[in-house]
């Protein structure tokens, strides 16, 4: 019989990359999600096929683009970019359209889900995992990609600091190329200490998008201050083994990928025969085996949290 599940307790760091991992394992199984980074592969390899991805995708690729944008009286003028009528003189206008269409799909994809790319491909296997789980193995569900946790912030919506009077977004990357810094007057005397957790946001923000060029040290006093201003408050961590098994569910459902999930009475037999051929007892396996309409709850919920883009506690309503 396996063992009893044993919990250590969690500070703040932990609960950020704890949230951080479920956020994006949510997040990477979105349709919308999948649908643009689909459409975002089929650029990049448009411009592997021409030569010109290796330096798109390098530091003086970035550190050219970023400066433009910042440098331009235009927030997004793409169309005068001098890449672009460079990429035109030697692979004709073709290329140059594709560039105007892939910055601006890199733009909405950076406003819809707040975050640096990352290809929906890159996460856990249910299956791998579950397994694991089964047979008492440790699994440690949380991420140290600061590019994942900085996509938390999401979840901060009412900021005090401003740059060039907009929230703070993954471009804010070099403050010192960008706009003049504004803080709400009324939040320097009512919450002064909200500056200092947003001034730390602000330089993850930095930092994860530095790290896609060279490796980056974080303070945890910064995922600290990051932990405060997007997760504190919000009841959120549910056990990590429900969450998996139910997510083990999500995927069985979604299996075939035609668009049409199976149904939960289809799944959940399946995920109960698992159980009771691994002998296990106790805890969150009883809650599995033999509270259907709770699971069902939880199931809701999951699905809730992944066409949401959010992180929701696994209760029924």
């Amino acid at each position: 019989m396996a063992k009893s599940i044993t919990k250590l307790p969690k500070d703040n760091v932990d609960r950020l990359m704890n949230v951080a991992f479920w956020y994006w394992e949510y997040m990477r199984r979105n349709q919308h999600y999948i649908k643009y980074c689909n459409v975002i592969e089929y650029y990049k390899s448009y411009f592997q096929d021409i030569g010109e991805f290796e330096y798109l995708d390098s530091k003086e690729g970035m550190e050219e683009l970023f400066s433009y944008f910042y440098d331009t009286e235009n927030d997004y003028d793409v169309k005068n970019n001098p890449y672009k009528t460079r990429l035109e003189e030697l692979h004709g206008k073709d290329a140059g359209i594709k560039f105007i269409k892939f910055s601006f799909l890199s733009e909405k994809y950076r406003s819809r889900f707040n975050r640096i790319y990352k290809h929906y491909s890159l996460g856990i296997d249910t299956d791998e995992e579950l397994l694991k789980l089964l047979n008492e193995e440790d699994i440690l569900f949380e991420t140290r990609d600061t590019t994942d946790i900085a996509a938390l912030l999401r979840m901060h919506n009412d900021w005090t600091i401003k740059i060039d009077d907009d929230t703070p977004t993954h471009y804010i990357y070099s403050l010192e190329e960008s706009g003049p810094i504004t803080i709400d007057p009324k939040s320097i005397l009512n919450t002064p200490a909200q500056i200092g957790l947003e001034a730390h946001a602000i330089n993850l923000i930095n930092k994860s998008i530095r790290s896609l060029i060279e490796k980056q040290f974080v303070e945890l006093e910064t995922f600290e201050a990051v932990y405060r201003i997007s997760l504190a408050g919000r009841h959120i961590n549910s056990s990590d083994e429900m969450r998996l098994a139910i997510l083990w569910l999500w995927d069985k459902a979604h299996e075939e990928d035609d668009g049409n999930p199976a149904p939960f009475d289809a799944v959940y037999p399946l995920l109960k025969d698992k159980l009771e051929s691994a002998n296990v007892s106790g805890g969150v396996w009883e809650q599995i085996l033999y509270r259907k309409s709770r699971i069902l709850g939880y199931y809701k919920m999951l699905t809730q949290s992944i066409s949401q883009l959010t992180v929701l506690p696994l209760q029924s309503k």
